[in-house]
């Protein structure tokens, strides 16, 4: 059975999770870097795999001028809705100083 003292461990394995991905997401962003700064259509060999770097054309679509060509009633009827739940982890102190804030 769950007690309230595991949600708190939970809680608090969580944060130290998020900052470890805080940290590895950097990392990843600068190993990104150092790959594309080498140039594209080129392939890096490891100790076990082969990162690929590929430079491509991505078609997007210019939802502000779709929007002013488009009738609301349109955009209305084409609109879908679906439930999301997201978990925010914040550090003490963020949540010390939000609640600070609702106080002044």
């Amino acid at each position: 059975m769950e007690t309230l003292f595991d949600l708190y461990t939970a809680a608090d394995e969580l944060l130290a999770i998020e900052g470890q991905l805080k940290a590895l997401n950097a990392r990843k962003k600068e190993l990104h870097a150092e790959f594309k700064s080498r140039g594209n259509n080129i392939d890096i060999a490891g100790h076990g795999c082969t990162i690929q770097v590929r430079t491509h054309n991505r078609k997007n679509v210019d939802i502000a001028a779709l929007k002013a060509k488009v009738s609301r009633q349109f955009l209305q009827a084409h609109t879908t809705e679906k439930p999301v739940t997201t978990i925010v982890v914040r550090p003490e102190s963020a949540l010390a100083t939000h609640y600070l804030k609702g106080v002044a």
